[in-house]
């Protein structure tokens, strides 16, 4: 259970310890989870702390045999798979120094003879060679790989077309490491990559954890936590103010709004309505860092999908409307097809931008919302 105390400000970044809030329930049923089922997809848009909670699972579960790579930068298979031989290789080296697993670690370098010391920088196993050591690893240790940003290194497969094949090598690899568990996730949606790639059934195995945004209690819990640390309190009247801006239980817009209070230094130690009203301003105000760097990604790929257009008319009438699909496709049928428009509607949720409660889709964030007002709305007429 949560709690008012002091938690650091740091928008964007990866959260550990004291700085971690409230997802106590949640580790406890990924806990169940993984120890129930061997493959798992954490399920849940960008910037919403997935990776910070991998992390701490593994900080508050040092038991767990689990190694964690990122692989957002590897351009191929043969990357892929030497990110996790290399920290297969720095997590048996821990081993060592484990009286209990000495035995195990010998075994383990008679495997991968690396953990003995070799650099690193000497590996030139083929892909073949280290697929078939970390199966012979895996028959008599359990290994569990925490894969970071797996969507994205899949995306970089797409621009050679090398996905299919991947994937279908993936899976026999996983079938033959008899004791491996994965657990893949990223800030773009995996599962809908794959279905659009045509290729739903690779990865048919996997089960969902659904990694949920903060309530609207503990969404204002936390805004408290952080300002707290700066020892700002909240009136009662600039409670319900703020409330009704971060209800959404986005971790990330929430941090961006603490560190502008944090910037404008309010004289009151208790915040009021209008200093509120000010940082908020500040938000929507701020062109190198926060919203405008947030909307980058999504600017990339607008450009690369050459669907700029339709986006900004979208977000336009969403930013003021909560609407059907079939009352947005009118105002964009000229540049895409029903099923392109979809595609849209379902990367900007993915993207963080809009939500589809029911049969409406409408913006995420009031704060988001706002920003894009100001900044990016245009005449939806």
């Amino acid at each position: 259970m949560e709690y008012l105390r002091k938690i650091n400000i740091n928008p964007g970044a990866e959260v550990s310890g004291e700085d971690f809030f409230n997802r106590d329930k949640e580790f406890e049923t990924f806990k169940k989870r993984l120890n129930s089922t061997r493959h798992i997809v954490i399920s849940q848009i960008r910037r919403t702390g997935k990776t910070s909670f991998m992390k701490e699972f593994i900080q508050r579960n040092t038991d767990y045999p689990i190694v964690y790579i990122i692989v957002q930068g590897c351009q191929n298979e043969q990357e892929f798979y030497m990110q996790i031989y290399k920290a297969t290789i720095e997590h048996s080296k821990k081993l060592k120094t484990i009286n209990s697993i000495k035995t195990n670690w010998n075994k383990i370098s008679e495997i991968i003879p690396e953990v003995k010391g070799i650099k690193l920088g000497k590996i030139e196993y083929t892909t073949e060679q280290i697929c078939k050591n970390l199966i012979n690893l895996t028959h008599e240790n359990e290994l569990i790989l925490f894969i970071d940003e797996f969507p994205d290194f899949i995306l970089n497969l797409k621009k050679d077309e090398s996905v299919e094949p991947f994937l279908a090598n993936f899976r026999v690899f996983r079938n033959r490491c008899i004791n491996l568990k994965t657990v893949l996730t990223g800030s773009i949606n995996l599962t809908r990559t794959i279905t659009n790639l045509g290729l739903p059934d690779k990865l048919n195995e996997y089960r969902t954890f659904k990694f949920p945004l903060f309530s609207s209690e503990n969404s204002l819990l936390f805004f408290q936590c952080l300002i707290y640390s700066e020892d700002y309190t909240l009136e009662e009247k600039a409670k319900g103010y703020i409330f009704s801006l971060i209800k959404d239980g986005m971790p990330y817009f929430i941090q961006l709004l603490a560190d502008e209070v944090q910037q404008l230094e309010p004289e009151s130690r208790e915040l009021k309505e209008e200093d509120l009203k000010n940082a908020v301003e500040a938000v929507f105000n701020s062109d190198e860092f926060g919203l405008e760097e947030f909307h980058n990604r999504l600017v990339i790929y607008l450009k690369e999908e050459n669907l700029e257009k339709p986006a900004k008319i979208i977000l336009s009438h969403l930013s003021n409307d909560d609407m059907e699909f079939e009352d947005l496709y009118p105002y964009v049928d000229k540049y895409l097809t029903k099923e392109k428009l979809d595609e849209l509607l379902n990367r900007l949720q993915d993207e963080a931008y809009i939500k589809k409660e029911e049969d409406k889709y409408s913006f995420l964030s009031m704060l988001l919302a706002g920003w894009w007002n100001k900044n990016k709305h245009f005449d939806r007429s």
